[in-house]
């Protein structure tokens, strides 16, 4: 249990990770003179990083276990990245920074979910898993009003310097305590897991809303709401951080009630797709008043936060029929498409951004990425919509 915690405070870190440029963008913006697009492709790195080592990560968990899976990433990739940040001067050490940090935290959530998956109930995962999730998601408070404090004190390169540290001492403690469950033999070659994983036609029903929906709810939290309440409401760096602290606090409460609600109702589809509709509706009231006050927002932002942590029943959803011995590879291809999600619609709302934004008003490019947030996350849904419900009790 202890492993558990060390590694939940990890994941706490990696959430940090992948949220501090929403209220970090000002500051960005003055000192290394960066634009919302080139922070939006920063992060968009992060995650393109981190779901492209969902594959390694994958195979080192079902080969080696958890416990070096994590460990060895998190401190080389994850502090040295940290580290890296901290000395940035150019977009090009930003970006760097941020593909190390993207790397290094890959192995967290998915190290945990392994542990779940192959040694607690299987009807239990879902919950396991979000409430995990939800603990994470501290790690987006910590992003907000904290480090906005934070930074008004030490200023952020002390701040990223600190935290590279405390990276490099939760990698040791993770060596130290979290234990690997017993390694499985495999039946056949599994060197072919991932595409024996992925001609299941079920999944294809799934994968898409997997793709949508965190990069919609991601790349809102880890930047877009940040510059456009910056640009658009002219908001300085502390109450950024106000609003971004509300959203982190919605979507905590949101993966703690998802938790449950599977073995409540029964059914992971229907919640799944409950929530995202409710996602759905608060991106379309926003598309209709894209100069929303600073208030109607903050609600907004809430709704998204709060309806969209669905990922524990998703995951559980899409996991459901996959062996025991494909575990590590099972969670991490699911991941991979969560994670790069993110990185890719950054980069799309990047082009997205560059396009429509005018010199005389930046609420065009904000307009235009709400507007193709609004439109994916409605297809991908209605995809999802014909997928066979996966019931807990079955």
């Amino acid at each position: 249990m202890l492993g558990i915690i060390i590694l939940a405070v990890a994941y706490i870190i990696s959430h940090f990770y992948r949220s501090f440029l929403a209220v970090l963008s000002p500051q960005l913006s003055a000192e290394l003179n960066l634009s919302p697009a080139q922070l939006s492709d920063a992060l968009g790195a992060w995650f393109a990083a981190f779901a492209l080592s969902q594959f390694l990560v994958g195979v080192m968990l079902d080969k080696f276990g958890p416990r070096w899976t994590t460990a060895g990433l998190f401190a080389i990739c994850g502090s040295g990245g940290g580290m890296l940040f901290s000395l940035a001067h150019s977009h090009f050490e930003v970006l760097l920074g941020m593909v190390l940090l993207g790397i290094g935290c890959a192995p967290i959530l998915m190290a945990s979910l392994y542990i779940f998956k192959r040694s607690y109930d299987a009807r239990k995962f879902a919950t396991l898993a979000s409430t995990f999730i939800a603990v994470g998601l501290l790690g987006n408070i910590l992003g907000a009003s904290p480090l906005a404090y934070a930074m008004e004190t030490f200023g952020w390169r002390a701040v990223m310097m600190g935290l590279s540290g405390i990276t490099l001492l939760l990698s040791a403690l993770i060596m130290v305590w979290v234990k690997d469950p017993q390694v499985l033999s495999t039946t056949g070659n599994s060197k072919g897991g991932y595409l024996e994983i992925l001609k299941m036609k079920e999944l294809w029903f799934i994968l898409p809303l997997v793709f949508v929906n965190y990069g919609v709810t991601g790349g809102i939290r880890g930047l877009w709401a940040g510059p456009y309440l910056d640009l658009v409401h002219g908001m300085s760096a502390i109450d950024i951080g106000k609003v971004m602290l509300a959203m982190a606090i919605a979507m905590t409460a949101g993966s703690f009630a998802y938790g449950p609600a599977d073995r409540i109702f029964n059914s992971r589809k229907w919640v799944v797709l409950g929530g995202g509709l409710c996602s759905l509706t608060s991106l379309l009231y926003w598309n209709v008043n894209p100069d929303a006050s600073p208030t109607s927002v903050a609600l907004i932002l809430v709704v998204i936060g709060f309806c969209s942590l669905f990922f524990g029943l998703l995951m559980a959803h899409a996991t459901a029929n996959i062996p025991a011995h494909m575990a590590g590879r099972g969670v991490t291809l699911v991941n991979f498409f969560n994670m790069g999600g993110v990185g890719i619609m950054q980069w799309m709302c990047s082009e997205v951004y560059r396009r429509q934004v005018d010199d005389t008003t930046v609420l065009d490019g904000f307009s235009g990425v709400l507007i193709f947030y609004f439109v994916v996350l409605a297809i991908a849904l209605a995809i999802y919509a014909f997928s066979k419900d996966s019931k807990p009790a079955s």
